[in-house]
C-alpha cells in the first residue's frame, strides 16, 4: 500500500510540475484574476445573484447554488485539517507561487470544490449558459496548479467535493433525480 501511495504522490508532482513550467505571459493574468475572483466561491455567488435578479426571483434559483458553493466550501475547509497537507512551495522551495500562498493545507482545493459546485449548479439552472460556466469553472480550477499553490490532485479531489455536494443540493431540489 506504501508504494501505491508513493507512486500517486510522484505522479501528483510530476502532473505539477509539467502545469506549472507551462508560463504564457499573457494567460498569467487571467489565471490570476480567475484564482482572484474564486476565492470562497465569490464568483459563483454573483452569478447566482445576478441571475435570481434578472430572470424572475426563483427561490431555487438562489438557494441551490449558493447553498451548494458555500456547503463545498466549508467542506473543503473542514477537510484541510484532517489531511494537513504541505503546499507545493512549502514542499519544494524552488517553486515560487504567481500568487501570496494561502496559509491553510493544500488539500482538498477550497477553490476547485466551490467552482465544481457553483459551476454545476448554475448550469443546470441556466444550461443555455452552461459552456460559459463550465469554462469559468475549469479555469478557476486550473489557476490553483498554474499559479504554484496546490497540487493537481488537491484540484481533483476539492471537485469531487463539488460535484458531489452540487448533486445532493440538486436531488433535494428535486432538480435531478
Amino acid at each position: 500500500m506504501k508504494s501505491v501511495i508513493k507512486k500517486i504522490r510522484s505522479l501528483d508532482r510530476a502532473l505539477f510540475s509539467a502545469i506549472f513550467r507551462l508560463k504564457w505571459p499573457a494567460f498569467t493574468p487571467v489565471m490570476r484574476a480567475f484564482t482572484l475572483v474564486g476565492t470562497a466561491g465569490f464568483l459563483w455567488g454573483v452569478i447566482a445573484g445576478v441571475a435570481f435578479l434578472l430572470t424572475g426571483f426563483e427561490p431555487w434559483d438562489l438557494a441551490v447554488p449558493w447553498g451548494a458553493v458555500a456547503t463545498s466550501w466549508i467542506v473543503a475547509e473542514f477537510s484541510k485539517y484532517l489531511f494537513d497537507r504541505a503546499r507545493p512551495s512549502i514542499s519544494d522551495t524552488e517553486i515560487a507561487p504567481l500568487v501570496k500562498t494561502p496559509s491553510s493545507s493544500s488539500f482538498p482545493s477550497g477553490h476547485a470544490a466551490t467552482a465544481a459546485a457553483g459551476a454545476l449548479t448554475l448550469s443546470v439552472a441556466y444550461p443555455l449558459f452552461a459552456p460559459v460556466l463550465v469554462l469559468a469553472g475549469l479555469l478557476v480550477v486550473l489557476s490553483r496548479v498554474y499559479l504554484g499553490v496546490h497540487y493537481p490532485f488537491d484540484v481533483l479531489a476539492g471537485m469531487t467535493i463539488g460535484i458531489v455536494t452540487a448533486t445532493l443540493f440538486l436531488a433535494v431540489a428535486g432538480i435531478v433525480a
